[in-house]
């Protein structure tokens, strides 16, 4: 398995883990893993170390001092210092790293790539409230450190478990900004946020292991198998994307250690924090990385409330830096019934934390009550509906998750979220005892279904309108997730469901979306231009969210399917989306550049995307509601 032919290198290869060292140096120039030893190159072509950097023992010395010899199963180097640096692989899948009079400020240090795998580091102390340590260095974004044993998750690639023999060797992380990617990425004109990720996003995650005391350690590194739930169905081959990419989800921003849309993103009081919740609801306890990435979400949706949270109960990251309500609500207005779903959810691991949580919820829930202005049990929101460009009125434009369009007034997406987070909050306080309290939010969502129908069924199109703006128009595009999110909720009758949705397959087909082997369109009809951006490379025809394919959209869509017995179908593209996940660097979205993230998909598979987006990930969990038909709170049952 080791190869020492070459005049400098010398390497290891298996299916699981491929390294090479530098035989002059002690230095390991490149390191790949694939987890679950698929028949693919991909960790023997593509260095998870970053280019021009390599993994350096503390004891590096000069070239000439250096002694190199190499067994069949290991690497050895010596210095005229008495330094030595061992390498034995005890498997295909693990090698033992030994440190003889090792600086005990330095062991190693590895160099690992952001934009080749955004990695996270999983371990205990990653649970706890960890403060961000500012650091002068202006290309360093912030020094953490970490408890051994921890797990390092890279996505597309799998997991490297570390290991020490002494108690008190901890691991250093520093992330490492590129200046070379400094800039702006979405055009001469936008200064939004996700512009400045960029030199994050090329630059490095620094892993550097120390001790206390030991000046001889032991380092253990095992590649171990991706973490997914059990599929209660042959897997098979089509399905390896399951495994690939189920913790794609949970990848972790150092800043405030939750987890948002990729690792410079913060997750507390996002839009899409119910979607992780989704997915945590079914990953078991039966392994420690599971209980590890629970714990954080514990963590995020408490700080959700805490740091998130208007006085009327809105829940909102604006209000992370900024208390005061100058606007009747703010931009992502999907956190609002996201972390009352979140608490729900949490309930299925962790009652007893979900309880605490309970008073915060309710305090969000009737926020939402206070929505419905006119009475009829359809929440309304503090937005027109009937152009795009809304901050000219109320100074904040609306956004859910569809944020490319004007969705106001009674916008079905957001309502749907709505009522779910309503039932799910009664049926935890049915749980609980709280009987009374249980019936308030029962009682709301009685009267949301007897007018749900009739507010947003159009009979001109015989399908569900996205939204209704406060002119009384309704605004239809042929949405997708309008359709499936009334199946999975029970709120469409599975008839009439799978009726609407042969309607939805068969425009697909019209519009030549082929086996929509790039996810699921929220939209099949092209947006009007007064409801969508005057900024043609995200509002045209098939780009971005106007007609454009995404992940996120697949979950309700191919549950929605299995529900009024289109399995063949929902199969087939669910097994297309899969295939396209699996071979696919689908992390790759980590800001390439305006308009050539993977995260959105042209119905011919450009990318027309901007920033990756962790929710893409959300349609996996179809495999378990929809084609194992497991019971989940997510469907009604």
């Amino acid at each position: 398995m080791i190869e020492n032919n070459h005049k400098r290198y010398a390497t290891f290869n298996s299916d699981y883990l491929s390294l090479t060292v530098n035989k002059k140096t002690g230095k390991v120039a490149f390191i790949g893993i694939e987890s679950s030893g698929r028949d693919r190159d991909r960790h023997a072509t593509y260095n998870l170390l970053l280019p021009g950097k390599a993994a350096i023992p503390g004891a590096y010395v000069k070239e000439s001092q250096l002694s190199f010899e190499a067994t069949e199963n290991s690497f050895r180097f010596a210095n005229e210092k008495g330094e030595k640096v061992n390498m034995e692989f005890t498997s295909d899948k693990s090698f033992v790293w030994e440190f003889e009079n090792a600086p005990v400020s330095n062991i190693v240090s590895l160099d690992f790539s952001i934009r080749r795998a955004p990695l996270t580091v999983w371990c205990k102390s990653v649970c706890k409230n960890m403060k961000h340590l500012k650091s002068r260095n202006p290309k360093c974004v912030g020094k953490h450190r970490y408890d051994l044993p921890l797990y390092i998750h890279f996505p597309d690639y799998g997991y490297i478990k570390v290991e020490s023999d002494k108690d008190d060797v901890y691991c250093e992380e520093e992330l490492i900004k590129s200046t070379e990617y400094e800039g702006l990425g979405l055009g001469y004109a936008n200064f939004g946020y996700h512009n400045a990720m960029n030199a994050l996003h090329f630059g490095s995650s620094c892993l550097k292991f120390k001790s206390k005391t030991s000046s001889a350690v032991k380092l253990t590194f095992t590649v171990l198998d991706e973490v997914y739930p059990t599929l209660p169905f042959d897997e098979g081959e089509d399905w390896n994307g399951l495994k690939r990419c189920w913790m794609n989800s949970f990848s972790l921003n150092r800043e405030m250690f939750d987890m948002g849309d990729n690792i410079s993103l913060h997750g507390t009081a996002h839009l899409a924090v119910h979607m992780k919740s989704d997915l945590l609801q079914v990953m078991g306890e039966d392994k420690e990385r599971f209980k590890l990435v629970r714990k954080v979400f514990e963590k995020q949706i408490l700080n959700s409330f805490l740091l998130g949270m208007a006085e009327d109960g809105e829940v909102n990251y604006t209000y992370i830096h900024n208390k005061k309500k100058k606007n009747p609500m703010c931009n992502y207005i999907d956190s609002v019934p996201g972390v009352i779903i979140s608490t729900a959810g949490i309930s299925h691991w962790n009652m007893p934390f979900a309880k605490k949580l309970v008073p915060y919820a309710m305090k969000t829930a009737d926020f939402i009550m206070s929505l419905d202005s006119d009475g009829d049990g359809i929440f309304e929101v503090p937005f027109p509906g009937d152009f795009m460009e809304q901050e000219k009125e109320v100074g904040y434009r609306q956004c859910n998750w569809w944020d490319n369009f004007a969705f106001g007034h009674k916008d079905i997406y957001f309502n749907y979220l709505c009522y779910r987070a309503l039932r799910e909050l009664a049926e935890l306080l049915r749980k609980l005892k709280k009987n009374a309290d249980a019936e308030r939010y029962e009682a709301q969502t009685r009267k949301f279904r007897e007018s749900f129908y009739k507010t947003f069924y159009n009979p001109e199109t015989t399908l569900m309108a996205g939204w209704v703006s406060r002119d009384g128009k309704m605004h239809d595009y042929m949405f997708t997730f309008a359709v499936s999110m009334g199946i999975d909720e029970g709120l469409i009758p599975e008839d009439e469901g799978r009726r609407m949705l042969l309607k939805l397959l068969d425009q697909m087909e019209k519009e030549g979306y082929g086996d929509l082997r790039y996810g699921i369109p929220g939209n099949v009809k092209p947006i009007d231009p007064v409801d969508t951006y005057d900024w043609a490379p995200m509002m045209a025809w098939g780009q971005y969210e106007n007609g454009g394919l995404s992940g996120m959209n697949g979950f309700h869509f191919l549950t929605s399917m299995y529900k009024v017995g289109l399995d063949k179908e929902a199969d087939a593209i669910f097994k297309a989306i899969l295939n396209t996940y699996e071979k696919e660097f689908t992390h790759s979205g980590l800001m390439p550049g305006y308009i050539q993230s993977v995260d959105w998909r042209t119905k011919d598979g450009k990318p027309c995307g901007y920033n990756y987006l962790a929710d893409n990930y959300y349609f996996l969990l179809a495999a378990y509601t929809g084609k194992a038909k497991m019971e989940h709170p997510a469907v009604v049952k």
